[in-house]
Parts: structure tokens; C-alpha cells; sequence
């Protein structure tokens, strides 16, 4: 242990093996050994001697939180709110545990319990500016973008001069069209930082987004002198504006098509990867664009990930002809060719883009049940933030959506894409029935049925969310399924898509698609990922292990 606190972690190793080859089942030795891996950084092997100390019984309640931290570090961030939530129960207000308990929910996209712990460290200390910056960030990631705003500014009149709490505030502004108090907080930022690289670039895309393009060019040139050119996110930033700027001119996107080829690593690098993929269909190079977006599709193919890749899509929606191409040059693993027609016209699928998203992704847009049955066109609204730009509003009246009988592979689960926006009276309900068959050619005995009801205390703690993906826990087990939703009550609620696939959790927030590029968010980390040494204290953790535990285990 002393050994420890000099750093002197070789010699500290050599004790405690000493230690354990006198007394093999000690707990404290193999706790102080998962300590001084952590101090390593070599977390897994700090994790392995933890869980060890546990199976021999150690009774100190800080070994939780340093096998949370353990576990945090390690990106094992299920098992890390795990632990801390255990050292939680005899240390509720434990200020470095529900700091670090946040950060791991929010990893998880659990944002609500990410902000139960945010307001316990709020009662602690409600000046914490980082902290309300931080709430900020997890409200707006709920698409709780007003709200956001308020703990943003809550956050600046207790630290005015902090750029990043600006920067965030002007996004939440962009999202919410305010374009005029995004100038104002970026102007700040700039007054403040004048070097902020990122405050120029959202500069620019704001004089893009309002049609001023000669200011546009000059923040460009600006954020041009400023950028670091090693760093590939910021040449991704750059080329991203550069597109922008000459959509409408082949000669110079050719130019940044060129010089966005003589980077080695592009492969490496998913948001370059696609804005390479959208100059080439912007010049009508569909084969170059398709490789490019097979790539994507690769990095994404785990449906985990399934998300941010329709992301991607999304913003290459527009561009019909690409879709025809791919989906008259691809044919689906399963044999059948994706520019089939008469099947897709049995389905409802009658445009090029939704006949891609099903056959690959295997997304349904709920919109394709209007071609199917014209009662259900008084229920279609456009929005823009939809997959397929028309959704179907449930308008407060009941709604009974039934989907023909679809291919979707096995062991995966149905996920739904809804926003439910209002809840007018109590008396009411959402239920999800799922058939199943191992065939198209069945019998009503051979037909599987499965229900899942939300009922006025589930769908409220959906209310407000924004859109959300809703996975069922039924773990599919035929080939071919046939999706229906039931909406009874007054819930003002709409549908975008359902898809076959597997989130990590029940509900997973959708991102924000605008003219920012997809996932934004590596431009510009949350608080824990910025103020890295703030937000985890050191020095916090450093004082987890005292000597006098060791001698009350002993």
C-alpha cells in the first residue's frame, strides 16, 4: 500500500504477490491489486482482481466504486452504473459516485437515470456550472431542446467565459431555428476564443442555412486559416463546408473530390467517408458512391450501430436516381432482386429509397400502408425529421395499423420509431401484436401471436420524448412476421417506421438530422469528455483506498 502512494507500482506488485502466495483467498491484497492495475490504466486486468476481492468476501464499500471506475474506463459501462448504483445504497450522496454514475447511464443512452443523478449532485451543489451544462447536454440529446437551453443559460450567468457551454447553447439554438441567438453565442465565443475553430465552422453553416453565402464564404475562409490539418475530423469539417459552399458547381467538387483522395486513412474515418460518398452522387459517380457506401453500411452492420447508418441515408435521400442504381445493381443476400416491383408493389413499397431501406435494412416506413389503403391518407402528415418525410398521426383518435406479412431474418426484435407527443385522457393504451410464421404459405394453427401493451403509466413516460425507437422484448423466432399497432385513447402520437434489429436498450433517442453532419457530436464532446480532469477528479479517487481499511480488514 505504501508502495502505492509512492507510485512505485512494480515494487507494490511484488508484495502483494507475496501477499497472496501466503494467503491466497485475501481479499484486501487482490483489491489493492485491482487498485494499482486502475492506476496502470490497465483496467481489465483491474476488473479480474476486483470481482476476486468480491468472491472473498471484502466489506469495503469504496472497492464498488473503484470497480465502477474500472469498469467506466474500460468502456464497460453497464457493468460500471452496476457498481456504482451498489455503492450507492450505503453512500447516497457519495459526490464522485454520481458523478461518474451519470457519465455511465449516459453512455448507455439511460438518460432519465442519468439525470436522477445529475440532480442529486444539483442538491448538493446547485452552482455546479459543469454540471448544468452537463444536464444541458443530455436534454438536448432528449430532444428536450428548450429545456436544454434553460440549464445552458443557467450554466453561463455562473461561468459566462466558458466556450464550451456557448457552443452547446448555439446548437440547441440552431435546432430550434433560433438563428439569430446562435450569431449572438458563436460572436461571444469568438470574443472569447478567437482561435475556436468550431465556432467558425457552425458560423458558417448558419449563414449557409439562411441563404447569406457571402458571409458564409468569408467565416469560411476564416475557419480555414484556423483549422488543424492533421487532425481528420477537422479536414472533414472543412471539405463539409467547402461541399456546401459549391453544390451547385462539378468544377470545384471535383477539386475537393481530388484533394479528399490524397488522404491515406480515409477509410478510417466514417464522417469523411460520407462526405466523399455524397460529392460522388452529387457528380453522378454512382458506382464510386456505392462502394463508399458499402463501407459505411460495413462499419455500421452490427445493429447496434444500425442507427448510424440510416443517419447516413438519410441524407442521401433526395437523390433518387443513386437509389434506382443500387437497387438495380444490388441483390439482397436472400436471393430475391431489391428492384422486384410486383413484390415491393405488394407491400406498398413504391419508391426507390424505401425499396432499398427494407431490403437492406429492413426497415418499414409505416407511410407504405397508405398505398395499400386509402382510408389510412386522412392519418399522413410530412416531417421533415421522419425517415421517409411522411409519418402517420394517430391525431388523437384510435388508430388499428396493420402491415402485410413480411421477410425479416430470426433472432432479432421489431423496433418501432414513434413519437408520442400528447396524452389527452388517461383512459387509454398502445398495444403491439406480432404474428409469426416459418412461411408465407401457413395455417392458422401454425400462425405464433404476440402482444405487448403499454398501458397509460408506460406510454407517459414516453410522452414528450420526441422520436424515439421503442424495441419489444420478443426475441423473434419464425422468418416471416407481419407487425400491427393499436392505439386506443386520445394520445396525439405518430409513426415514422418499424424495423427488424436490436438496440442496446428499450428506448434509444433518434439523432438530429440537419445540415450538420452526422454525428456532430465528435466535433464537439460532452463535459465529461472536455473537462476530463474536472469532472473526474483525480485526486477524488486517488483518496478511494485508505490505509485505515486495510487495517480494519485485516
Amino acid at each position: 500500500y505504501i508502495y502505492r502512494c509512492l507510485k512505485n507500482y512494480e515494487q507494490a506488485h511484488f508484495y502483494l504477490k507475496e501477499a497472496i502466495n501466503l494467503k491466497p483467498k485475501e481479499p484486501i491484497a487482490y483489491l489493492i491489486c485491482g487498485e494499482v492495475f486502475f492506476w496502470q490504466t490497465k483496467n481489465k486486468e483491474a476488473i479480474i482482481n476486483l470481482y476476486k476481492s468480491i468472491d472473498y468476501k471484502a466489506k469495503i464499500n469504496n472497492l464498488y466504486i473503484i470497480l465502477g471506475n474500472s469498469c467506466l474506463f474500460n468502456k464497460n459501462y453497464y457493468y460500471a452504473y452496476d457498481n456504482y448504483n451498489i455503492a450507492l445504497k450505503n453512500d447516497p450522496d457519495n459526490f464522485l459516485c454520481l458523478k461518474n454514475n451519470a457519465c455511465s447511464y449516459a453512455k448507455c443512452n439511460v438518460y432519465n437515470s442519468a439525470l436522477e443523478m445529475l440532480d442529486k449532485l444539483l442538491n448538493i451543489n446547485k452552482d455546479d456550472s459543469l454540471i448544468l451544462c452537463y444536464y444541458g447536454e443530455i436534454l438536448y440529446n432528449m430532444k428536450q431542446y428548450s429545456k436544454a437551453i434553460s440549464y445552458f443559460t443557467k450554466a453561463n450567468i455562473i461561468d459566462p467565459e466558458n466556450t464550451h457551454n456557448l457552443n452547446k447553447r448555439a446548437i440547441a439554438y440552431y435546432t430550434l431555428q433560433d438563428y439569430n441567438k446562435v450569431l449572438l453565442d458563436l460572436d461571444k465565443v469568438i470574443q472569447l476564443d478567437p482561435l475556436n475553430s468550431l465556432a467558425y465552422y457552425l458560423k458558417c453553416i448558419i449563414y449557409y442555412t439562411k441563404k447569406d453565402i457571402d458571409n458564409a464564404i468569408m467565416v469560411f475562409k476564416k475557419c480555414k486559416e484556423l483549422l488543424d490539418f492533421n487532425d481528420i475530423l477537422a479536414k472533414t469539417q472543412l471539405f463539409h463546408l467547402e461541399y456546401l459552399l459549391n453544390k451547385n458547381n462539378s468544377t470545384e467538387l471535383n477539386n475537393i473530390l481530388t484533394k479528399i483522395n490524397q488522404i491515406s486513412n480515409i477509410k478510417d474515418s466514417e464522417l469523411l467517408l460520407f462526405v466523399r460518398c455524397k460529392l460522388y452522387v452529387e457528380l453522378k459517380m454512382y458506382y464510386e458512391a456505392k462502394l463508399d457506401l458499402n463501407l459505411l453500411y460495413v462499419k455500421n452492420s452490427n445493429y447496434y450501430k444500425y442507427i448510424s447508418y440510416i443517419s447516413y441515408i438519410y441524407l442521401l435521400r433526395e437523390y433518387t436516381d443513386f437509389w434506382l442504381y443500387l437497387n438495380n445493381n444490388y441483390r439482397s443476400k436472400f436471393g430475391f432482386n431489391v428492384n422486384n416491383n410486383n413484390h415491393c408493389s405488394e407491400l406498398g413499397i413504391v419508391n426507390e429509397f424505401s425499396k432499398h431501406t427494407y431490403k437492406r435494412l429492413q426497415v418499414y416506413f409505416i407511410s407504405n400502408l397508405v398505398n395499400l389503403k386509402s382510408e389510412l391518407y386522412q392519418f399522413q402528415e410530412n416531417d421533415i425529421n421522419s425517415l421517409s418525410e411522411k409519418i402517420i398521426s394517430s391525431k388523437n383518435e384510435g388508430l388499428y395499423l396493420n402491415s402485410p406479412m413480411l421477410y425479416f431474418k430470426r433472432c432479432d426484435r421489431i423496433i418501432w420509431k414513434i413519437n408520442i407527443k400528447k396524452i389527452l385522457k388517461k383512459d387509454c393504451f398502445i398495444k403491439f401484436v406480432i404474428k409469426s410464421a416459418n412461411s408465407e404459405q401457413y395455417t392458422d394453427s401454425e400462425l405464433n401471436h404476440y402482444e405487448h401493451v403499454l398501458k397509460y403509466e408506460d406510454v407517459l413516460k414516453l410522452e414528450g420524448l420526441g422520436w424515439i425507437e421503442y424495441q419489444l422484448p420478443k426475441l423473434l423466432d419464425k422468418y416471416f412476421v407481419q407487425p400491427s399497432i393499436e392505439i386506443s385513447g386520445s394520445i396525439n402520437m405518430q409513426i415514422d417506421y418499424f424495423r427488424c434489429g436490436h438496440n442496446e436498450e428499450e428506448i434509444t433517442y433518434n439523432l438530429s438530422i440537419d445540415d450538420l453532419l452526422p454525428n456532430f457530436h465528435k466535433f464537439c464532446p460532452n463535459v465529461p469528455e472536455t473537462f476530463k480532469d474536472k469532472y473526474f477528479s483525480k485526486k477524488a479517487m486517488e483518496n478511494l483506498l485508505e490505509l485505515k481499511d486495510i487495517i480494519n480488514h485485516l
